[in-house]
């Protein structure tokens, strides 16, 4: 199943016409992952609530997945191969990590 998954502990995604999944926190995304596989598409945000692991520690955990090293979770599902991604967040500096360690993973991923 072909799907964009939106993180976010407060917005909706936009009504685009996209396949949205929406997770509010790291144990959701796990969730969706294990039941939907690898989206296609992620919207992030940084910053996801009190006491919340953040949108960077999910895209670790996500590259460590697709690297192997999450076995027994959804994130061993991994990252599709055609994934894109666009970062929401308001947070200046989240929104940075989370695009330079994704996009330096990817490239380094698809070389």
């Amino acid at each position: 199943m072909t799907y964009a998954l939106f993180i976010d502990d407060e917005r909706d995604p936009p009504n685009d016409g996209r396949p949205w999944r929406i997770a509010r926190t790291l144990r959701q995304v796990d969730q969706t992952l294990s039941e939907y596989g690898a989206p296609v598409y992620i919207s992030f945000d940084h910053d996801l609530g009190e006491h919340e692991p953040t949108g960077y520690d999910i895209v670790k955990a996500m590259v460590e997945g697709d690297m192997g090293e999450r076995p027994n979770s959804g994130f061993e599902t991994g990252l599709h191969h055609k994934l894109n991604f666009y970062v929401h967040s308001q947070n200046p500096i989240g929104k940075e990590n989370i695009e330079g360690l994704l996009t330096n993973y990817l490239r380094h991923k698809r070389c």
